[in-house]
């Protein structure tokens, strides 16, 4: 029996327990660490034949919604929310391959806060990474603009919650929506 199962039975719950459910088990967070840091809560569900909460599936799809008017607003151009099960979540401008995560503030055994992103592939789909990191109230606290070539390889990326970090250079680089924009303009006039 896995230690969720082992939740699942004792709170006789239909469904992936949640991040709470879980630390509450336990008396820790090793565990909710260690689905965020492993493919997420959507995929431990799946591969364990759980559903999700409501308000877990929820989360993500707001701010994939969030993530559209964002970049209205930062760039002027207009997205669109691809299906459930698309490679990528939101498609810019008919081009720019878009994906989304958002991260609450986690806290390691040590007490270091800190925000997760599970990048889910080593061989990226998109062309760019919207990282949301989430405060103690769920508000966005930063908000980081990555082209996923600079994290090629990749699976994961953690970023302090309230201490300096190497993925700063990211925070608020809309320019990057404008650079790619620019790429697939110039290709859309050089086709066959």
């Amino acid at each position: 029996m896995s230690e969720i199962d082992r939740v699942v039975q004792s709170l006789e719950l239909d469904r992936f327990p949640t991040h709470s459910e879980i630390e509450q088990f336990y008396g820790n967070k090793s565990l909710t660490n260690k689905i965020s840091k492993s493919g997420g809560t959507k995929y431990w569900a799946s591969r364990l034949g759980y559903g999700v909460k409501d308000c877990e599936s929820e989360f993500g799809d707001y701010f994939e919604r969030y993530a559209i008017d964002d970049i209205y607003q930062h760039t002027g151009l207009s997205s669109y929310k691809n299906k459930v099960g698309y490679p990528y979540d939101i498609t810019t401008n008919r081009h720019i391959k878009v994906d989304i995560k958002s991260s609450t503030i986690i806290e390691n055994n040590y007490g270091y806060k800190f925000h997760s992103f599970n990048l889910e592939k080593k061989e990226p789909t998109c062309d760019i990474y919207i990282l949301y990191c989430l405060n103690d109230n769920d508000e966005i606290h930063k908000t980081m603009i990555i082209p996923s070539c600079h994290v090629y390889g990749q699976t994961q990326i953690g970023i302090s919650a309230y201490g300096n970090s190497k993925w700063d250079k990211y925070r608020d680089q809309w320019k990057w929506f404008e650079k790619y924009n620019d790429f697939y303009i110039k290709l859309e006039k050089n086709s066959i």
